[in-house]
């Protein structure tokens, strides 16, 4: 019978899920525990215990590269945002871009990045942006807070009328979801313009 939760099940069982038990046994017996097994004995080593083969030994090398990527992903805090400096160095590839390129940095309750997506891309002139798609992630994110971003391919930061009514337009979008806009952050050559620090947010 499944059990309802896992947190609870010893090492060696679940060990026992994906290996004959026999071959845990001798692995326990030979190691002493399964985060020595995993992380520290080769495919060739496991190979030779019977019951494992060079098949189950390479999976086994999988997952545990899996685990420990994704342990690295969960131990890691996301890189918060403090300043539009800040959105600047992130985004300083966007600096020598051809066309327009608008992105979203998508944030928790600590301005921390948890995920950075680009909308759309425009013309040299203009780039074309659905509301729907700046929040849609956002809400499967369960973000608090979004930046917006976009470069200039001119190298002129300076924020045009049509930036601004979208910013604003995308700030109400933002209200009806509990999304907050705290920021449209515009990326020239060298140089940017906060829309919040000009008073337009």
């Amino acid at each position: 019978m499944m059990p309802s939760t896992l947190s609870n099940v010893a090492d060696e069982e679940l060990l026992e899920v994906i290996l004959p038990k026999q071959a845990v046994r001798e692995l326990m017996s030979e190691y002493g525990s399964v985060q020595h097994v995993l992380l520290q004995t080769s495919v060739q080593e496991l190979a030779r215990v019977r019951g494992i083969g060079p098949v189950k030994a390479r999976q086994l090398q999988y997952l545990c590269e899996l685990a420990k990527r994704l342990y690295k992903v969960h131990a890691k805090l996301p890189p918060v945002i403090r300043t539009p400096q800040d959105v600047f160095d992130r985004a300083v590839d966007m600096q020598h871009l051809l066309v327009e390129h608008f992105r979203v940095l998508y944030l928790n309750t600590k301005n921390g990045v948890i995920a950075e997506e680009t909308i759309s891309q425009g013309t040299i002139s203009a780039a074309l942006v659905d509301p729907r798609e700046v929040f849609r992630r956002g809400v499967r994110l369960s973000a608090a807070t979004v930046i917006l971003l976009h470069n200039h391919p001119s190298g002129d930061p300076t924020p045009s009328p049509e930036d601004i009514a979208l910013t604003q337009k995308l700030v109400e979008g933002g209200k009806v979801l509990d999304i907050r806009v705290i920021d449209h952050v515009i990326i020239g050559v060298g140089r940017y313009v906060s829309l919040k620090e000009k008073g337009l947010i």
